[in-house]
């Protein structure tokens, strides 16, 4: 389903490596996608949900993934989320500018998301799916 097409950036967070690449979604809608190490689905990706209108996608599986297995203390997670949150920040910018420049997008780090995601991660709460 996700066809990588031209890497844009990569960093390694902590002991994740998150690469950022423009993806083909199904036939030939175009995105941008960020993926962890070297899985085949992404993290989190952007797809059009109209012809003006970008939103997101999370994986929560690969989410409560690294929820599990960081062995980072309180204070390191909280550092390592702002890295994090900064090179997301930073890639939706590229991804608007590169590919969504008409459409109105659903920005992760505008969105209430970010900040569940965020205390979820530092208080390495994996019992996120209970709550729904």
């Amino acid at each position: 389903m996700f066809t990588k097409l031209i890497a844009i950036d990569d960093q390694k967070i902590g002991t994740v490596h998150f690469h950022a690449y423009i993806i083909k979604i199904q036939e030939d809608e175009v995105s941008f996608a960020i993926f962890m190490d070297e899985l085949r689905t992404p993290l989190l990706y952007f797809y059009r949900d109209s012809i003006n209108s970008v939103s997101f996608k999370i994986d929560n599986e690969q989410f409560l993934g690294i929820v599990r297995n960081s062995k980072f203390t309180g204070e390191e997670r909280k550092e390592l989320y702002k890295e994090f949150e900064f090179f997301l920040r930073t890639m939706e910018e590229r991804a608007t500018a590169y590919l969504f420049k008409t459409a109105t997008v659903k920005y992760i780090t505008n969105s209430r998301d970010i900040i569940r995601y965020k205390n979820y991660y530092i208080s390495a709460n994996t019992k996120m799916f209970e709550q729904k």
